[in-house]
């Protein structure tokens, strides 16, 4: 499994977080009552909460009150799966509303939030796949996890100034999206809150943000530039991954925590290379001196990138660092330590790799489906992970991977078992040596008279001094 399966299982996980409506749940522990298409339930402040409502309510209009009480709060899941709803009216007294309330509703086209609404609930409009504007309303505080996922027509959302966090997934795979006006008060971006939303081209990310999750942008192919406010501290891995057209990274000036120079983005005090824009056209790069770590998913996706020549100061080379990369050959510096998972994955065109003596693990599917690297020569001692080398998807769609034909894997000769075999070598040419030269000295005169004649040879001059006599 390469990372991006791993990322689209991941992407699929939030589907189960979404459920079914948990009102049923409650309906059993709390007084509960029809009021013709609707089921309403009484609240402890002395209101009622709808709870429920008619599936086949086409459209809906809530009146105010019921029973003599204000309806004060929609419930976690009253409309889910009303998929011929259309269209929503609120009453005037509606404070709240709750986790999917709305969720699966995929004929519903528009939707205005009253502004006496405080709160609404995860995945409160999720899967509302005709949805095309939204209007939230201008006390909200939180736009919540899941809020719009996979609301692939949602073209007009408005982001109230009040709102300070974006929750993860908030608008995932809303593919109409367009470019977010956020707030100035905006103080997160949750985990994958914007990611494949490929007509956002243009982020402005506000001075008060502190935080970006991972997998914010991921694969936000519209976005050209990016530039990190001063007050962010903490971007997760995955954020950049896959912008096609990022070919910029910059800081503000005062950032503790993020530098930018030419437009790749570090961290760590320059230590750490956290970001290359994946839109860059350049064929070679070279990591500067002093970077000891390529961060996760630093050159994911950066398909035009063919060279890179590491630094020696270089000792970490994180998970998918390199994945769907063009590059053609590799030299790992002495020094670096640990490949992660995934590190080169999909790297179809790579043919050569040269590890060091001093790589101590290689992690799972780090060249997973190298098609063109038949052979590698792994360092003695080095641990591998699963499925490191020599394997690629199935090509008939199969789980588990298999071996690509010609591939050769050999555990190199660590340099100290040489110098032990040099050693021993040398050793026992010494040994001889000394033999021979103790048996030498312990001759008998006649042993030496046999081994050394008193006239064994004569030198060449002799023999000239003879024919001149």
């Amino acid at each position: 499994m390469s990372f991006k399966q791993c990322a689209a299982l991941m992407a699929a996980g939030f589907l189960l977080l979404t459920g079914l409506p948990v009102c049923a749940e409650e309906e059993s522990t709390r007084e509960t009552y029809e009021d013709g298409m609707f089921t309403f339930a009484y609240t402890d402040d002395g209101g009622v909460e709808l709870c429920g409502v008619d599936p086949s309510a086409y459209a809906v209009k809530l009146p105010d009150a019921t029973d003599g009480r204000r309806i004060t709060g929609i419930g976690d899941g009253a409309f889910y799966g009303c998929s011929a709803l259309q269209s929503v009216t609120f009453g005037k007294y509606i404070k709240y509303i709750g986790e999917s309330a709305f969720e699966n509703c995929e004929s519903l086209q528009e939707l205005e939030i009253p502004d006496t609404v405080e709160t609404i609930g995860k995945y409160a409009f999720c899967g509302c796949t005709s949805l095309t504007s939204l209007t939230l309303p201008d006390d909200l505080t939180e736009i919540p996890e899941g809020m719009c996922y996979l609301n692939a027509l949602l073209q007009d959302v408005n982001y109230p100034a009040s709102v300070k966090s974006i929750g993860a997934t908030a608008f995932y795979q809303c593919t109409m999206l367009p470019s977010p006006a956020l707030p100035e008060q905006l103080e997160s971006i949750g985990d994958y809150s914007f990611a494949i939303c490929p007509n956002i081209t243009e982020i402005q990310l506000p001075d008060s943000l502190k935080s970006i999750g991972p997998a914010a942008f991921f694969n936000c192919t519209g976005i050209s530039g990016m530039t990190i406010p001063a007050e962010v501290e903490k971007i997760g891995t995955l954020c950049f991954a896959g912008c096609s057209s990022l070919t910029d990274f910059a800081v503000q000036e005062g950032n503790a925590s993020f530098t930018a120079e030419d437009g790749i983005l570090y961290s760590g005090g320059g230590k750490v290379l956290f970001a290359y824009p994946a839109g860059r056209t350049d064929s070679t790069f070279t990591v500067p001196d002093g970077v000891e770590t390529i961060y996760d998913a630093a050159f994911y996706a950066a398909v035009d990138l063919q060279s890179v020549q590491f630094p020696a100061s270089l000792r970490t080379i994180g998970s998918a660092a390199f994945e769907w990369n063009g590059l053609r050959s590799l030299t790992i510096p002495e020094g670096v330590h640990v490949i992660g998972e995934n590190a080169f994955a999909d790297c179809t065109s790579l043919t050569s790799v040269s590890f060091p003596a001093s790589l101590q693990s290689i992690g799972n599917y780090a060249f997973f489906a190298c098609t063109a690297l038949k052979e590698v020569s792994v360092p003695a001692g080095c641990k591998e992970g699963e499925y490191a080398f020599g394997y690629t998807d199935d090509p008939d769609g199969g789980e588990t991977p298999v071996k690509i034909d010609g591939f050769r894997k050999h555990k190199a000769i660590p340099a100290s078992t040489v110098m032990l075999i040099v050693a021993g070598v040398l050793a026992v040419i010494i040994i001889l040596l000394l033999v021979r030269i103790i048996r030498k000295n312990q001759l008998t005169k006649e042993e030496q008279k046999t081994l050394h004649p008193e006239k064994p040879y004569e030198s060449i001059a002799d023999t000239k001094e003879d024919e001149d006599e």
